[in-house]
């Protein structure tokens, strides 16, 4: 069985495209985008599952240009379905909420959603679904995640807010690599 690097944990975007193009492999879950592809490079996994670009925002310069860097095939490609939604402990509410934590890229893919509340203070989260469980784990009404649907679910979240992004129809392609 496969072990496939992604950048973030189980019930990240990253995760859906992993078992979405290599359905049985093992998920070996990475801090950053470098730790992703050195994981491939020391061989502790065979393959890496990274974003390249995103509708709304472009091209996912941090996985880009590591990938551009020499060294990596690109052997299978999708184009995932990202729909964002704002997440929190079961009694957060819009009117409570005081900090928006997330990863950069999908903080960004939300930017008018956001600039609608600008007393929430944002905060750069490591992956969007690492985000959820961290705000979870806080306790704290004031505090929410942008994240998927099945991150939420997978870590107990309320759901406050649905499709957030700033197109409805969002996307991410995501590359499955290799050496």
């Amino acid at each position: 069985m496969s072990i496939i690097a992604i950048q973030g944990i189980r019930g990240s975007y990253s995760e859906e495209a992993a078992l979405d193009l290599a359905g049985g492999a093992s998920i070996l879950e990475c801090e950053d985008f470098e730790a992703t592809f050195e994981a491939v490079r020391n061989g502790q996994a065979e393959y890496a599952v990274v974003p390249v670009e995103n509708k709304i925002v472009g091209e996912i310069a941090g996985s880009v240009s590591i990938l551009c860097s020499g060294g990596f095939r690109e052997h299978k490609r999708i184009q995932l379905t990202v729909r964002h939604v704002l997440a929190g402990t079961s009694d957060a509410s819009l009117d409570t909420i005081r900090y928006i934590k997330s990863h950069i890229e999908a903080l960004k893919q939300c930017r008018r959603y956001l600039a609608n509340r600008p007393e929430w203070t944002q905060i750069i989260g490591a992956d969007t679904a690492s985000s959820v469980r961290q705000v979870l784990e806080g306790g704290d009404s004031g505090a929410a995640a942008i994240g998927s649907r099945r991150a939420a679910e997978m870590y107990g979240a309320t759901v406050i807010a649905e499709n957030i992004a700033d197109d409805s129809d969002n996307w991410t392609t995501f590359c499955l690599v290799g050496r």
